[in-house]
């Protein structure tokens, strides 16, 4: 044992949630990693939220990785049964854009865009208990 052995992270080491992972996370690019890459692990959260699922759900945190590094991720609109509001499914999708540049910018930009929807219809606290209620049944099957 070593002096070293209790730190959390190595040089050269990968360190996140691997189903909330920013590609350039992925890609180890140390030099590419910046806020954006919360963005990104937000808009990941935000689409776990709408769809109840994960944006590249597999059976094991290497395939997840591979997912965010080169897959596109599904629209939410083709895997939920339901409606979100197309400006909100575009700000979740812009969060997932592999490429930094194309994400928005910072958290204020990100939430200046949340800001500008406007709910036709505002969701109660009644209807997403009864959502959250379906899809926990659903996860655990009772």
């Amino acid at each position: 044992a070593g002096a070293g052995d209790g730190q959390l992270t190595r040089a050269g080491s990968m360190m996140g949630t691997p189903a909330f992972m920013a590609p350039e996370m992925a890609m180890a690019d140390p030099d590419a990693i910046d806020a954006r890459a919360d963005i990104y692990s937000l808009g990941c959260v935000g689409y776990w939220l709408l769809v109840g699922e994960l944006v590249f759900p597999r059976s094991n945190p290497m395939a997840m990785i591979v997912g965010h590094a080169n897959e596109e991720p599904p629209s939410i609109s083709s895997r939920i049964h339901g409606t979100v509001p197309p400006k909100l499914e575009g700000i979740i999708m812009a969060c997932l854009r592999k490429d930094p540049e194309k994400r928005p910018q910072s958290a204020r930009a990100l939430s200046k865009m949340l800001e500008a929807i406007e709910a036709e219809e505002p969701w109660t606290e009644r209807q997403a208990a009864q959502w959250w209620k379906e899809h926990t049944e659903r996860e655990t099957g009772k």
